[in-house]
Order: C-alpha cells, then sequence, then structure tokens
C-alpha cells in the first residue's frame, strides 16, 4: 500500500511525523479520508471531533481535538490541532 507523509502538530510539541497510509478527518463539510496522492486540500475541522489515522504498519490512532486544519499538498498532510481538554499527549 502507498503512503504519504502525515504530520499532526499541536501547539509546542509534535504528536506525529512519519508515513501513513490513511487518515480520517471531519471537516465543517463532512468526514473525508485522505489517502496518497489525494487531491490538495485545506480544510477546517470540525470541532469537537477526532483524527484517525493508520501507520505503515496498519496500527491505528485516534486523537480527540477541540479544533484543527488540514492541509494536503505533493503527497503530504499537515494537520494543526488544538487538542480536547483530557486527551494525551504521546
Amino acid at each position: 500500500m502507498t503512503s504519504f507523509h502525515l504530520t499532526i502538530t499541536a501547539p509546542q510539541y509534535l504528536i506525529f511525523n512519519d508515513p501513513a497510509v490513511y487518515c480520517k478527518v471531519t471537516t465543517l463539510s463532512g468526514s473525508i479520508g485522505i489517502e496518497a496522492h489525494h487531491e490538495p486540500f485545506l480544510a477546517l475541522l470540525k470541532e469537537n471531533s477526532s483524527v484517525t489515522y493508520k501507520d505503515e504498519s496498519g496500527a491505528e490512532k485516534s486523537i480527540l481535538l477541540e479544533s484543527g486544519l488540514l492541509s494536503f499538498f505533493n503527497n503530504k498532510c499537515n494537520i494543526a490541532v488544538s487538542l480536547a481538554p483530557g486527551e494525551p499527549k504521546d
């Protein structure tokens, strides 16, 4: 399965910065799944939703967020989030 580079950041620390095979988010317009070579995309994430992603080994993880912004360009996905209260900071 092909991958893309996924970076998820929160204020002052990095949550994930490695290849991924899938990422699912909920935007203001609805849910979207991101895979390698997705068309360029920019969206605000729905407040109090989550980001779910799979790394290359197939391990899946979700994080709860208060708000966020996603951009996808040149097979790179960047997500900047403000985590939900109580969400662990891995």
